[in-house]
Parts: structure tokens; C-alpha cells; sequence
């Protein structure tokens, strides 16, 4: 049986599809924004085919993020993985949210700079470099159609961490090198948290444990859990599992034709069928996709420009609705952010994230026996 393992080994372990789902699944997300931004809303996405599409983006994303850094981790040490996640988003995250608050900010807001910049929203947007996100700037993007957001974007990246999390305590209890150990951990992990949604347990609301009551852990709940958001780390975990036991799935297109039309009706009758049965379908056609041999989409091949579509593209695309305002539809919107994002994108990626990768590799052998930029991170839909 020729399976996702089967194929990837043919190919050194890596197939171009990987590539190509990191830029559509990014420019996918690019043009849901400029129906949000553009509106205020993004009620286009919330019934139908176009229900379809938007919910499936960002758990792909977390599938493809568990199957690819899985595979990395396994070889690597604990220190080792956590220099290379590490110094793969947080440095561009933190030059994302410098060039949002100190030259974007003070460009575009209403107030004035002294009001700027001794603002508690000031302040406290720099805290998005660790997870606890704050989406408003003093005065910016307030009259826009979806107002004081400056990046949408970062909800995503407190449960990007936490699968970090979840990964470094695979590498360190050397589960992560025992595959029925690993298939032990990971469906422990995915039962209790399905039991967690399904019992609509919330420790914001729990009573009784002093420590559910305490101010920090209530702040760290909120920005890592969400508990309508948790199933995103089922999405990563599964994702992670399908490369454990990769050599064990098929690999064809009947198999993916089915996983498409299994997710297509399951968010085409959301009534009828809840949203869970997509996972292992949506997980499959992602790894499958991901594997096979598609080539990259042109002017994407330079670089791993997926990141910094992730980072700056919802900032440039409310600038954009605020400097022009009531020039756009979503289509036309979205057409001028594909154009200025990517120009970023790839700044970033030369300029920054590809040096920074640079000196990743004198303190990691891993990373030197690497493909530089060969890296995923999580993308993200409002």
C-alpha cells in the first residue's frame, strides 16, 4: 500500500506540496480579512461553501504546523527545540509589533504623540511578544468598518506556544521516540480535552480551587485555553500523530476526495453535524496535500514568505481601509493586499528572518544539517 510515509520517503522526506500549502492556506486567510476589514464583518463566511472554506484554514494550519514540527522534533534535543522555534517566530514576532507600535501607530493615530505614547495601550501591546495579546493602539484604526484591531492575527499565537509546550514535554518524557508511548500521550491529551468542551467546564468560571481565582492564572486561561478556541490543539496533536504513524496511511485520491466531501458537509449543515467530525478528515486532506508534488506557486518560491504574510498583513490591511476609506470591496481589497503584503513579506524574509536563521545554525547542529526556511508556523483567521 503506498502510503503519506511511502511518499514522503521517496522524496527525501519533504515534498513540495508543504510549500504550496503554506502560501494558499496564508493568502487564503489574507482574502477572509478583506471581507472582515472591508465590512466589518465577515457574515460571507458564515454559511455555505464559504463556511466551508473560512473554518477549515486555521485548523489546517495547526494540522500542518504538528505533522512538520513533529518530524523536526524528533531528532532534536529539548534545547535544541526550543532555539529553533524560538528564533524562528519569536524575533520576527517582536519586529512585527516595534514596527506596528513605533511607526505605524504614531503614522496613523488620532491622538497626539505625547497621548500615544504614554498610553496604558501603549504599553501593554508589547506583552503580544509573549502570548498575552492586545489588540488596540491609542487612537489607531478607530473609525475603521472593523475598528481597534490593529493585527487580528495574534490570537493564534499564545495556542502556537502552547504546542510548543506540548511538544517539549514529548521530547522530555521520550514519548516522542515511542510510538505507542506517543499514541498513549496523544489520545489521553485529545479525550480529556474534548471531555473539557463537551462538559463546557471553564476555569474562569470554576469556584472552589484558590488557584482558578488568582488574577495571573485567570490572564494566562484566557490567552492559552479559550476554551472555544482548544481544539486547535487537537488539530496540532492529530496532526502530529498522522506523522508518528504516517508509514500506516494511505495515500491516495480517493481517500482525499472523500476527507474534502466529508468536510465540505459537515460546515455546509452545522445543525445537523458538529464541527469535530471534520477533524480527522481535515487533517488527512492536509498531510495529503502537503505530501504530494505540487509545484510552488510563482514569485512565492524565494522564501518562506508565509510568516510574514501572518505577521503584517492584517495591520497593512486595516492601513489600507483607513487611508482609503470607502474605496474598496472585499475583491478589489483583497487584490491590494496580496500586492503590499507580499512586498513586506518577502522584506521580512530577507532583511530579517533569513539572517536571523543564519545565526540559529551556529548554536544548532540540527539546524545546520537543515533547509533553511524549511520551518512552519501557525497562521491565523479572526
Amino acid at each position: 500500500m503506498r502510503t503519506i510515509g511511502s511518499v514522503l520517503d521517496e522524496r527525501g522526506g519533504i515534498a513540495s506540496g508543504f510549500d504550496f500549502l503554506r502560501i494558499a492556506l496564508s493568502l487564503s486567510i489574507l482574502g477572509t480579512h478583506s471581507a472582515l476589514i472591508v465590512l466589518g464583518n465577515d457574515g460571507i463566511f458564515q454559511s455555505g461553501v464559504g463556511r466551508a472554506f473560512h473554518s477549515a484554514l486555521v485548523p489546517m494550519f495547526f494540522a500542518l504546523s504538528g505533522f512538520l514540527i513533529t518530524g523536526s522534533a524528533m531528532r532534536l534535543k529539548l534545547r535544541d527545540f526550543l532555539l529553533n522555534r524560538g528564533m524562528r517566530i519569536l524575533p520576527a514576532l517582536a519586529m512585527d509589533i516595534m514596527i506596528s507600535a513605533m511607526i505605524l501607530g504614531p503614522l496613523l493615530t488620532s491622538a497626539s504623540l505625547h497621548e500615544y505614547f504614554t498610553a496604558y495601550e501603549f504599553r501593554a501591546y508589547f506583552a503580544n511578544v509573549f502570548g498575552i495579546i492586545h489588540y488596540v493602539l491609542p487612537g489607531v484604526f478607530e473609525a475603521t468598518p472593523f475598528p481597534q484591531t490593529v493585527n487580528g492575527s495574534l490570537w493564534t499565537v499564545p495556542f502556537e506556544l502552547g504546542c510548543y509546550a506540548i511538544i517539549s514535554t514529548l521530547i522530555v518524557s521520550g514519548s516522542i521516540k515511542r510510538t505507542p508511548l506517543f499514541i498513549c500521550v496523544a489520545s489521553t491529551f485529545m479525550i480529556t480535552v474534548f471531555w473539557l468542551r463537551y462538559t463546557g467546564f471553564n476555569p474562569l468560571d470554576a469556584s472552589g480551587f484558590a488557584i482558578f481565582q488568582a488574577a495571573a492564572f485567570k490572564s494566562a486561561i484566557h490567552h492559552f485555553t479559550w476554551p472555544e478556541r482548544s481544539l486547535l490543539y487537537i488539530y496540532f496533536v492529530t496532526g502530529s500523530l498522522a506523522y508518528v504513524l504516517r508509514h500506516r496511511i494511505p495515500m491516495n485520491s480517493t481517500c482525499a476526495a472523500v476527507a474534502a466531501l466529508t468536510i465540505t458537509a459537515v460546515y455546509l449543515f452545522p445543525d445537523t453535524l458538529g464541527d469535530d467530525i471534520a477533524l480527522p478528515a481535515l487533517v488527512y486532506l492536509t498531510v495529503a496535500i502537503g505530501a504530494s508534488d505540487i509545484p510552488a506557486i510563482p514569485l512565492y518560491s524565494g522564501g518562506d514568505y508565509s510568516y510574514g504574510i501572518y505577521l503584517y498583513g492584517f495591520p497593512l490591511q486595516q492601513s489600507l481601509v483607513q487611508i482609503f476609506p470607502g474605496r474598496f470591496t472585499p475583491m478589489t481589497h483583497f487584490m491590494a493586499s496580496i500586492i503590499l503584503v507580499t512586498a513586506f513579506a518577502m522584506a521580512s524574509w530577507h532583511l530579517f528572518e533569513k539572517p536571523i536563521l543564519r545565526v540559529r545554525r551556529k548554536f544548532s547542529f540540527t539546524a545546520r544539517q537543515t533547509v533553511e526556511g524549511g520551518t512552519v508556523h501557525v497562521a491565523s483567521s479572526h
